[in-house]
């Protein structure tokens, strides 16, 4: 043993100390060699452990720690109830930093790991019932087998004075052949492109394997020669700082034995980017101190690519979902819903386990909200209330088609309640027969419908009303031609009537028929007669806008008194006016209009014989469409006609 090998070891020994003539061993026939730990076991304190003083020692135990010490073998000894470890010169590098403090001390403290593994077959053994460590038969002659250090340790069990087994003699049989399995793992390296290096504190350099230094793009002679300084220098200098941050962080920390990145190099060779991945083992010395780092390196760059390119499809598919001006969502039914159900279960279950857990703000506020998180964690029931048989009845809709469809229709509520129409496309996550989510794409066709209503009144509304004008054209003809004396007459009668049915259809088409003013009403009847004058025809009252029914009845009686006025009226001279006025009065039962037509300066004024059409239509007809009360009254200063009527 060299004089390298005790440096620092202890106190306790020298080179020219001679222990062979001192102290205790000067007493003992035997233990009289065995190099350095020969020295060292005859001057340990054993009276501090359970084997006792050395001349106490049972006659087996002298004899096999004899042998053990003088053994160029490696091997040790394990004795007494705490297995207490003895060991020769050669085991003494197994040990490592446990040197030499190991001895006397009892196995389990020394090796823990290994009693863990151990400790039954080690129990059985000191039993009297030995098998190998590994639970396996013994191999030969009732020994375990230990592999440690490179070597395979027999346990050779070895009985005390009395005959019973009080410990074991350990030997290391010979270096285990580790050439195929280093050979294996050098091929898997090789095969995965495993760089590995083994990176020493003092020497501040590191040993890289060959599929290391191809990973940064270095020679193969750098095999022993790559430093600390060197390394980072081919670290990307984004990731220099945290990378020697961690490190030194990881380093001072007695209680951090692993560390693990991922970080970018620039190769050596040709300048690419790569990513690499690292796993480092810190091994410290008994005080916690580092001293050595063995680790691994793989390239990740395809990993990252990918990660990237997920990361982009991502973003790109959010930003279609955020400025999409369709709504997008995801509902998802926790527990998962089974498919096999009845309709009605499922629907059930939906309204029960169904979830918004995702959606753009364009389908939030397709509902009345302000964001998407304002509807995200609500159920079914927020827009398809269950108590609405058309809601349930759409759901049931969906189910019956598989939760696949495409642009079918639904009537939903808002936030406020009111009804939305949509467009819906509908896709299922369905596994194993279990519903787990349903993806939707909806258009708000609220507008579209309405349109759609609207259009459809119109027509409804169109056919009612071509039906009421022919039946209102046949009723003037009839009453034209029964009471006109001539054919010119009838004729010349029947174009008027006719005509001023045509001017009030004008006035209510430019409203689009939803209702008239009446001063444009009362304007259209004189317009054929405003060359007699501005002076002979006024018209006076507030602005009054007038239902499509109300409109129309107005003129043809409007119509009907200036025709009159004309033949045989206040028109019919070059002196006579006529002023048509309006108000409005409330009431209790609602707004009340008062019209009045008066003729004045025309020739006097006789009671017709008999009623003809026009009266008739002005006293029957539209009292009856305005529910009010009409008179005509031939004052022999010129007609007066009173409208009085409900505006509601």
């Amino acid at each position: 043993m060299s004089d390298g090998l005790l440096e620092g070891s202890s106190s306790l020994l020298s080179k020219s100390e001679d222990l062979r003539t001192s102290g205790v061993a000067g007493t003992l026939p035997w233990l009289q060699g065995g190099g350095e730990m020969g020295q060292r076991i005859r001057h340990h304190d054993w009276s501090a452990t359970l084997l006792g003083p050395l001349p106490s020692w049972p006659q087996s135990l002298r004899t096999i720690a004899d042998l053990m010490v003088d053994s160029r073998q490696p091997g040790f000894v394990v004795w007494g109830a705490d297995l207490t470890l003895l060991y020769n010169d050669s085991f003494a590098p197994t040990l490592g930093s446990r040197h030499p403090a190991a001895l006397g001390r009892p196995f389990r403290e020394v090796w823990p790991e290994s009693w863990d593994r151990y400790r039954s077959s080690i129990e059985v053994a000191l039993s009297g019932d030995v098998q190998d460590a590994m639970g396996q038969p013994a191999s030969s002659g009732g020994r375990l087998d230990w592999a440690i250090g490179g070597f395979m340790f027999s346990w050779a069990p070895v009985r005390d004075d009395a005959g019973k087994i009080s410990g074991f003699y350990c030997v290391g049989s010979g270096e285990i052949d580790r050439a195929p399995t280093e050979e294996r793992l050098e091929q898997v390296q090789k095969a995965a492109r495993i760089g590995s290096f083994d990176f020493d504190h003092n020497s501040g350099k590191a040993a890289a394997s060959p599929e290391y230094l191809e990973l940064y793009g270095l020679p193969g002679d750098r095999s022993g020669a790559l430093s600390y300084a060197e390394w980072i220098g081919y670290v990307h200098p984004e990731d220099q700082g945290w990378i020697e941050a961690e490190t030194r962080k990881a380093v001072a920390d007695p209680t951090r034995h692993q560390l693990e990145y991922d970080f970018r190099i620039t190769r050596a060779d040709t300048g690419e980017m790569r990513w690499l991945t690292a796993r480092t083992k810190l091994i410290r010395d008994t005080d916690g101190r580092f001293i050595r780092s063995l680790g691994a390196q793989w390239d990740i760059t395809a990993e990252k690519d990918a990660e990237a390119a997920l990361r982009a499809s991502e973003e790109r598919y959010r930003s279609f979902v955020t400025h999409s001006s369709e709504g997008i969502w995801l509902l998802e039914l926790t527990p998962p819903l089974d498919t096999n159900l009845s309709v009605e279960e499922q629907v059930e279950l939906a309204y029960r386990n169904g979830r918004f857990v995702d959606c753009n703000d364009a389908m939030a506020r397709m509902y009345g909200l302000g964001r998407a998180e304002d509807l995200i964690g609500k159920t079914l029931e927020f827009p398809l209330p269950s108590s609405d048989p058309a809601a349930r009845a759409y759901l049931a809709g969906v189910i019956c088609s598989g939760y696949n469809v495409t642009g079918v229709e639904s009537v939903e509520r808002d936030a406020d309640g009111n009804p939305k129409y949509f467009e819906n496309s509908i896709i299922a996550i369905i596994e194993d027969g279990w519903l787990k989510r349903l993806w939707g794409i909806q258009r708000d066709i609220s507008d579209r419908r309405r349109a759609e209503e609207q259009r459809t009144l119109l027509i409804h509304e169109l056919n009612h009303r071509v039906k009421n004008t022919l039946a209102t054209v046949q009723s003037i003809a009839a009453q034209t031609l029964r009471n006109a004396g001539t054919a010119q007459e009838a004729k010349e009668a029947l174009e008027g009537r006719l005509m001023a049915l045509a001017r009030a259809h004008d006035v209510l088409t430019t409203e689009s028929w939803e209702g008239a003013e009446l001063k444009d009403i009362a304007a259209q009847a004189l317009e054929p007669y405003r060359s007699l004058g501005e002076d002979r025809l006024t018209m006076k009252g507030p602005e009054l806008r007038l239902s499509p029914r109300i409109a129309l009845a107005l003129s043809m009686a409007l119509q009907e008194l200036t025709t009159n006025a004309v033949k045989h009226g206040a028109l019919s001279n070059a002196i006579g006016k006529v002023d048509i006025t309006w108000e409005v009065s409330q009431a209790e039962a609602g707004n009340r209009l008062h019209l009045r037509w008066q003729e004045t300066g025309g020739p006097p004024v006789q009671p017709p014989t008999r009623k003809g059409f026009g009266t008739r239509l002005i006293e029957r007809s539209l009292a009856r469409e305005l529910n009010g009360d009409v008179r005509i009254m031939f004052n022999p200063e010129g007609v007066l006609c009173t409208v009085d009527a409900p505006l509601a």
